[in-house]
């Protein structure tokens, strides 16, 4: 059975080598065989499977998402239904978030209409635009707008990464 090394499986699956060694350490992707030399050694079915991922979160799906998913594959049982469902579920979150930025948008917008370029109220060491903002209680932004709160990806787990053997 003819088999991949995993810059092989890189190349043609587009997803970098760490991001396939992180995707085999949290159980997404089933351990390889390997090779008399320790090399890992990749069936046809990792290449399915890696394009299942990647289509999966390009439409939104979270690796959790996709591991039950897969896991329901690997079962035997078919994941359609739970897959409407989280679909449905990223969809609501989705426009949720679409209303928080609105809000957020035109709270912003109103506080700078107010500043029309004020750039010399500093009082006291405190930048007086701020300090003098309205604060809107249901109106705040989303964690990712000015600063990223997101979860941190595994270091190298980005594609383009060196292709390795």
């Amino acid at each position: 059975m003819p088999s991949l090394l995993i810059g092989d499986l890189a190349e043609r699956t587009s997803v970098a080598a760490p991001t396939i060694r992180y995707y085999e350490s949290i159980g997404l992707l089933k351990r390889p065989s390997r090779s008399n030399g320790g090399y890992r050694r990749y069936s046809e079915s990792a290449v399915d499977e890696l394009r299942f991922i990647r289509k999966a979160q390009s439409l939104g799906f979270t690796l959790t998402d996709v591991a039950e998913i897969l896991q329901l594959m690997r079962s035997g049982r078919a994941p359609c239904e739970r897959v409407l469902t989280l679909a449905q579920q990223h969809l609501a979150s989705i426009d949720a978030r679409i209303r928080q930025l609105n809000a957020f948008r035109e709270h912003l917008a109103a506080e700078l209409a107010k500043w029309n370029g004020r750039t010399d109220t500093m009082r006291g060491g405190e930048c007086q635009i701020i300090a003098t903002a309205s604060i809107e209680p249901d109106v705040s932004p989303p964690d990712d707008v000015m600063g990223s709160k997101r979860e941190p990806r595994p270091r190298g787990a980005l594609n383009g990464g060196r292709r390795k053997r």
